[in-house]
């Protein structure tokens, strides 16, 4: 049995959202729950329960709300807070900032007698009348949900931490409640005081977000590189004596692997897919349709046309949707379309504009893959081993490899001592407040 054959719709679903490096968190999920397992295995057996602990409350936790919280609030807005305005949360507010784009789409969208359109019709008769309050609500919605995201961050690094001290106070007390008591002539309150010592939580200021760029608000992944900037500086500031290095390790690790190698290594399995006649630029869901020879071959005349025209924008709406190159460029990500329940393309819709760049980009794949097509079943072979080894690349790093190095540097710094150096610290001011006493 090989590789191709084995591959259902959501497993294909998931490849694909694993190959887009570029606007998908699927990758960025799988990588991370991935190295958050692997990281507490390691923390556990290296440096003990509470070292595991802590890393299984922190990864997890910040993992879950860095790659979630974004989305769930934005979600929440569009079901809420849009309707409430009067506005669709599927407009793409870029629209609104190229005017001659804009009467094009009007131009194409009027001229259309598809009824599966008549909701977009609506929507873009009263566009312009309200281009401020879409522009206003998109920035209000990239706000809110950064800012709020940010804040369950903090909380759950704090969170961490007080629970460690809260553990070591317990477990220090239960290991040695009769000797503090033999020690401590003066009472409970006394053991009480020194065991549970009341401190003002820290005001953490995250400071300014900084003047978001454009591009941050309409790209998932950029935006929740927002995030992973919060949780960097975060866990710098609260990271405790000794263990600021392992964190900046951590994350270095972590920004390098998500944002800064995942596109060059797929480049790189795209290169030498070019130089073995593999070629693998094109989505997962094209390479793994049925009768895509068929379809490319029905998609020449188009594909052709598009390639030459003046205005790629125009062309593209004025394609019959049982054209079978709609379908491929729909599959590839670079167009949006209105499906019926059968999952059967019923327009393309005006809501989310095509990249010009993105599409030639998919046509001169269309047509170079069509040249190749002989090799079609080892060519989705070898693009499933390509997304899913660029994800095992980064799920090693982030898991195995930089743990395994952040212990070695704590062994280093620590004279060979495999623990957390804030945890061992903790214990030994409570040994001593606890005598003291």
């Amino acid at each position: 049995m090989n590789i191709p054959s084995i591959i259902s719709t959501s497993s294909l679903n998931l490849l694909s959202g694993l190959a887009n490096n570029d606007s998908s968190i699927a990758s960025m999920v799988v990588k991370d729950t991935i190295s958050n397992a692997a990281i507490v295995h390691t923390y556990k057996k290296e440096g003990g329960k509470d070292d595991a602990r802590e890393k299984a409350i922190e990864e997890f936790g910040t993992g879950a709300i860095w790659l979630f919280g974004i989305p769930t609030v934005k979600a929440i807005m569009d079901k809420t807070i849009y309707p409430l305005l009067g506005i669709s949360s599927k407009i793409d507010p870029r629209i609104l900032n190229d005017k001659e784009k804009l009467s094009q789409i009007k131009q194409s969208l009027e001229s259309s007698s598809n009824e599966f359109l008549s909701k977009e019709k609506e929507i873009f008769k009263n566009l312009e009348s309200k281009a401020g309050l879409y522009k206003g609500a998109h920035v209000a919605k990239f706000a809110i949900s950064t800012v709020l995201s940010a804040i369950a961050l903090k909380k759950i690094i704090e969170y961490k931490q007080k629970t460690t001290q809260r553990r070591i106070q317990k477990d220090y007390y239960n290991n040695n409640a009769s000797k503090i008591l033999i020690n401590k002539q003066k009472n409970e309150n006394i053991a009480f005081s020194a065991f549970c010592p009341q401190k003002k939580a820290k005001n953490v200021s995250f400071g300014g977000l900084g003047a978001a760029l454009g591009d941050f608000m309409y790209n998932p992944i950029k935006n929740t590189s927002i995030l992973d900037c919060v949780i960097t500086g975060t866990r710098l500031k609260e990271a405790r004596r000794g263990e600021r290095k392992e964190v900046a390790l951590k994350e270095a690790f972590q920004i390098f692997f998500i944002y800064c190698l995942a596109k060059p290594i797929q480049k790189g399995f795209e290169f030498v897919g070019k130089k073995i006649n593999r070629p693998i630029e094109l989505d997962p869901k094209v390479l793994f349709s049925k009768n895509l020879k068929q379809d490319i071959n029905a998609s020449k005349p188009a594909i052709e046309s598009l390639l030459n025209s003046n205005n790629i924008l125009k062309d593209i709406y004025s394609l019959d949707v049982k054209n079978p190159l709609v379908s491929l460029l729909d599959k590839n990500g670079v167009i949006s379309t209105l499906k019926g329940k059968n999952g059967e393309i019923n327009a393309i819709s005006y809501l989310k504009t095509p990249d010009e760049s993105a599409v030639k980009s998919t046509l001169k794949n269309l047509l170079s893959l069509n040249g190749k097509i002989e090799n079609l079943k080892s060519i989705k072979a070898f693009k499933t081993l390509a997304v899913l080894g660029n994800v095992a690349l980064a799920a090693w790093a982030m898991g195995v490899l930089q743990p395994k190095v952040a212990i070695g540097m704590r062994k280093l710094l620590n004279h060979g001592d495999n623990r957390n150096p804030a945890i061992v610290e903790q214990e030994r001011k409570m040994n001593l407040e606890a005598h003291q006493g």
